[in-house]
């Protein structure tokens, strides 16, 4: 099955001025090819990466008729203009060309980030001058706004004042991630209610982790688990192996049931908010519909390995340690 995060291969060394260009003036030649980052450098610990900015930086441009962007990639995205009402895994793959030519036209990427690949949108000289919005079609709120200016006008920012605006925006929104990283980390664990959170964002960002990663209970105790608070991303709780050879879909079906000893799989099924199940567009496909909680009781003492089956090449696993 197809992971919707990969593990991003980089060293953080990169910094975003290193993806812009120089700092040429906006004006300087008839047409251009301007920069967008989709997703931010990721936060690493020693599990891997775990944190990122889901948002493109910047995220407001202006150009002009004729000219072009580059979206350079961090983690999986799209880059998607006037996306049709279809299920999220149809837009994996691209349509529409790369050339924008009229404003009801639809234009996709497909699925970038796995690699080192990047995806650039030519915005025709014959166009209409106005905004235009683009999505990345697997998280929600993450948008571009591209003002499109008639060729003659005068823009107000070069490829440097871009630059220093997409840093502030990608520098303020990997703070949040490691604010949000803090707050998920605080102990929810009680003897009588254990609870783990799966996943921790805002509108902006997301933290791929579970919290706590590793919780001690008592044999017989029940465990929630909790997807309310990352509002950009579905998860799954999946103990075993639930893919089942041709059916992609099986790891986001509920299976196992409200037990675990252990053996087995023990699923929650695709667990996303209201919302997002929306902006997936899944209904008819028999996935559960905005669930965000799943409870499972353990009876078996044992150290039990879970991962999020979406989310587990980039570091997204847990551990259940059951005591007498």
């Amino acid at each position: 099955m197809l992971r919707i995060v990969s593990v991003v291969a980089t060293t953080v060394v990169l910094s975003i001025t290193g993806i812009f260009t120089s700092p040429a003036l906006a004006t300087a030649e008839p047409t251009h090819t301007w920069q967008v980052q989709a997703g931010s450098v990721p936060i690493f610990d020693t599990a891997g990466p775990r944190g990122a900015g889901n948002q493109f930086y910047p995220g407001h441009i202006a150009i002009h008729q004729g000219d072009s962007i580059k979206f350079s990639p961090f983690g999986p995205h799209t880059v998607t203009f006037n996306r049709p009402p279809v299920p999220v895994f149809a837009m994996f793959m691209p349509f529409g060309g790369t050339t924008l030519a009229n404003p009801g036209q639809s234009l996709n990427s497909g699925f970038i980030g796995a690699g080192p690949g990047t995806f650039t949108v030519t915005f025709a000289s014959t166009l209409p001058a106005g905004r235009y919005e683009f999505i990345c079609s697997l998280h929600l709120g993450m948008s571009e706004t591209v003002d499109v200016m008639p060729a003659g006008a005068e823009l107000q920012r070069t490829d440097a004042d871009w630059s220093a605006i997409a840093q502030r925006e990608m520098t303020h929104d990997l703070a949040t991630v490691e604010r949000v990283n803090a707050a998920a980390a605080e102990d929810l664990q009680d003897e009588g209610n254990p609870t783990v959170l799966i996943g921790a964002g805002t509108k902006r960002v997301t933290n791929l982790r579970f919290y706590p990663s590793a919780i001690t209970i008592h044999k017989g105790q029940t465990i929630t688990f909790l997807k309310t608070e990352d509002p950009t991303e579905p998860h799954t709780v999946t103990f075993g192996d639930a893919l089942i050879p041709g059916d992609p879909l099986s790891e986001f079906r509920a299976s196992g049931g409200s037990t675990y000893n252990g053996t087995g799989v023990a699923n929650s099924g695709f667990l996303s908010t209201d919302e997002q199940f929306a902006f997936y567009h899944l209904a008819g496909l028999g996935l559960p519909v905005a669930v965000t909680k799943y409870s499972l009781t353990f009876t078996s003492i044992g150290d039990w390995n879970y991962i999020c089956a979406i989310h587990d090449e980039a570091g997204m696993r847990g551990v259940v340690h059951v005591v007498p």
